[in-house]
């Protein structure tokens, strides 16, 4: 084997592995926004590997620009789809999406509620 076929199934290899843990990540995280964390990371860094993965095989040339121009719109519509994700975990715990720090804790539990009391006696001190 060359050593551009080993950096090939490398670059591979590690997209794969990181979007496996990722799966993982995934399944085993118990709240949404400790899920996203997951959620972005296959898009960005196994991406990125998919992409070197890409050069390594075809060169600089049009299949190259191709993935990075993916890629790009990847990292953008992460940053949307995560955005969109927390408020419509904050929407569905709160009941609304608007911050009051002054306010009484919304009614709808869970982790959100407990995260909020936590954040009122942290300021207290």
């Amino acid at each position: 084997m060359n050593i551009p076929n080993v950096a090939l199934e490398v670059s591979l290899a590690l997209a794969v592995i990181i979007a496996l843990i990722c799966c993982l990540g995934l399944a085993v995280m118990p709240d949404p926004y400790e899920k996203m964390h997951y959620m972005a990371t296959v898009s960005t860094i196994s991406g990125f590997f998919v992409l070197v993965a890409v050069v390594i095989k075809e060169g600089a040339g049009q299949a190259a620009i191709k993935t990075s121009l993916i890629l790009i719109l990847l990292l953008i519509m992460n940053a949307v789809l995560t955005h969109a994700t927390a408020r419509a975990a904050r929407v569905r715990t709160f009941g609304t999406w608007i911050a009051n720090p002054n306010g009484p804790i919304p009614e709808g539990g869970g982790v959100g509620e407990k995260l909020s009391q936590q954040a009122r006696e942290l300021n207290e001190c």
